[in-house]
């Protein structure tokens, strides 16, 4: 394929939205042709499924990893794989590995089980680069919910893509575990993963993600803000 597949990754308040927003802003003035999407939606199915995901209507650990990985299926087959035939930049605001942090590391589903659900959802097909940001759960949270109350134009979110409460609401050890389940595939796989810290102000973490993201794409972009 010849596109460019990027992935933003981390827990709730980690800034994915944000950032994967300002990439996307920053590609489009650097020339490339450059889509961004999110998980799960950005499809028909998609959308649907969010629907009752974002809620807090009980379903089990098995059924929740299920319909985010049915998702993942349309959401390749419809708008990632042709985009990358294309040549183009597909964003991703999540993708497998947040399956691996939450429903693995977080709900406690068998890793090799969502590893080969994975595998069959996206066909083999993995980011060339994934964004992790990393923030200490408390203050994730903590960001998010305050996030709640700004206004909406205020929000550079696109997308619109408010956290779940379905997350949201969980104990603070099950954010840990997520947590270290992000940072568990970041050290496996360091040459496709970068970890950057989401502590710092947007523009610094924006900075930072340009500077991962540099290496993969041809140099014909601008800087942000350039």
């Amino acid at each position: 394929m010849s596109g460019v597949f990027i992935a933003f990754e981390g827990g709730e308040g980690a800034g994915k939205s944000t950032q994967a927003s300002i990439l996307h802003d920053a590609l489009q003035r650097g020339g490339y042709c450059t889509e961004l999407l999110r998980e799960p939606g950005s499809t028909n199915l998609g959308d649907y499924l969010r629907e009752y995901l974002i809620g807090e209507q009980p379903v089990s650990p098995l059924a929740e990893l299920l319909l985010f990985e049915a998702s993942r299926a349309q959401l390749m087959t419809e708008r990632i794989e042709p985009l990358l035939n294309n040549g183009a930049v597909v964003i991703a605001d999540r993708f497998a590995g947040s399956t691996i942090a939450y429903q693995g590391y977080g709900r406690g589903v068998d890793l090799d089980r969502i590893g080969w659900l994975n595998d069959l959802a996206t066909g083999g097909l993995y980011p060339d680069l994934t964004i992790l940001l990393d923030i200490d759960p408390p203050e994730g949270l903590k960001r998010a919910n305050r996030r709640k109350q700004e206004p909406r134009q205020q929000l550079r979110l696109p997308l619109g893509d408010i956290t779940t409460d379905r997350f949201e609401g969980e104990a603070t050890n099950f954010h840990y575990r997520v947590s270290h389940g992000f940072l568990q595939q970041a050290a496996a796989n360091p040459g496709a993963w970068h970890v950057i810290e989401g502590n710092g102000s947007i523009d610094d973490v924006a900075a930072a993600v340009w500077a991962a993201v540099c290496p993969v794409l041809p140099a014909r972009a601008v800087a942000p803000g350039g």
